[in-house]
């Protein structure tokens, strides 16, 4: 691969699905100005001291703090999940319909380590040549399956390999740089057909997404990616957005996690993207209408007795009227 090509960052968005379609990732520049940085960055500031005196931090093993369920932590948060140049590049890669999965704000401190993987890792792999199922998809785990290449030399070069069904995206709140840990990437590896193993894949083409504040870099599920090395003595922000088909599990439990009052703000277009709208029948329940909607629930166990047909709203169900 010619490393004169790789993706930098533009304001192309024809350019940034090219980009994506062939590496596997891209970064578009300039889509927060300078005023919307600073306003997440004083809203996460306040937020993060606030969770630390809840024993609310969330740190990882590989030095890495997060910041969950940013969709209840400020509408300067959620003004950012329906940018126009997003969701061209998202839509070109998951097509019409995708659900939002997460919304965390990563904070990489100095230090840390680099972990191999892809955000599709519970993806099972292409059955064998010989139809044979490598994975059970209820037996894939993150200890034992994310970051680990599994099928043998048999898939190293597969005729066939799954299609994307999640893409995501880093905000970058500071100036993304290889010395401060920004995203590593493995430009192609998306069609690979298989994930990255932490003992095989070291010293594979691992380049640096690097863009100035306000660029987003985003990346489809297959792309091998970890969070880089910070080099230096100051913590490194972004905000992930995580989306996934419709069909699939989304990562934070948005239906039941979103307060009340922030559901009750937010435009049909964001409940949409969230999961509240059923797709093809799935997350639907009886008469739920357009939106599904908190507290409503389907008819319990029913008999047609007389107290039961009088009631013009529905029958008590047969445990509460016995």
């Amino acid at each position: 691969m010619n490393t004169n090509q790789l993706p930098e960052p533009t304001i192309d968005l024809e350019k940034a699905k090219s980009d994506i379609s062939n590496f596997g990732y891209c970064i578009v520049k300039s889509v927060l100005s300078a005023e919307e940085v600073k306003a997440l960055r004083v809203r996460l500031t306040e937020q993060v001291k606030a969770e630390a005196k809840l024993g609310l931090t969330h740190h990882l093993p590989d030095k890495k703090q997060l910041v969950k369920f940013l969709l209840n932590k400020g509408k300067v948060f959620r003004d950012i999940l329906l940018k126009a140049e997003l969701h061209a590049v998202v839509g070109s890669v998951l097509g019409d319909e995708y659900l939002l999965s997460a919304f965390h704000a990563h904070i990489a401190h100095p230090g840390g380590e680099m972990v191999f993987h892809t955000d599709q890792f519970w993806m099972p792999p292409p059955t064998t040549v010989d139809k044979k199922t490598l994975i059970r998809p209820g037996s894939i785990t993150r200890a034992r399956n994310r970051g680990h290449h599994v099928g043998g030399e048999e898939l190293m070069h597969a005729p066939t390999i799954s299609p994307a069904v999640v893409c995501n995206a880093m905000w970058m709140l500071d100036e993304f740089t290889a010395d401060n840990g920004a995203t590593i990437v493995v430009p192609g590896s998306h069609l690979s057909g298989r994930q990255p193993d932490a003992k095989i894949d070291e010293d594979a083409d691992w380049v640096s997404a690097v863009g100035p504040a306000g660029s987003v870099v985003i990346f489809e599920g297959r792309t091998w990616h970890s969070t880089g090395v910070n080099c230096t003595e100051e913590t490194r922000t972004g905000l992930t957005t995580n989306f996934c088909a419709p069909q699939f599990r989304q990562q934070e439990n948005l239906l039941l996690g979103t307060r009340p009052e922030v559901l009750k703000s937010m435009s049909d277009e964001l409940k949409k993207l969230c999961g509240f709208k059923p797709w093809q029948g799935y997350g639907d329940y009886e008469n739920s209408g357009d939106f599904v909607e908190r507290d409503q629930y389907t008819a319990g166990v029913l008999r047609p007795t007389d107290e039961c047909i009088a009631k013009s709203t529905g029958c008590e169900s047969l445990e509460s009227v016995r």
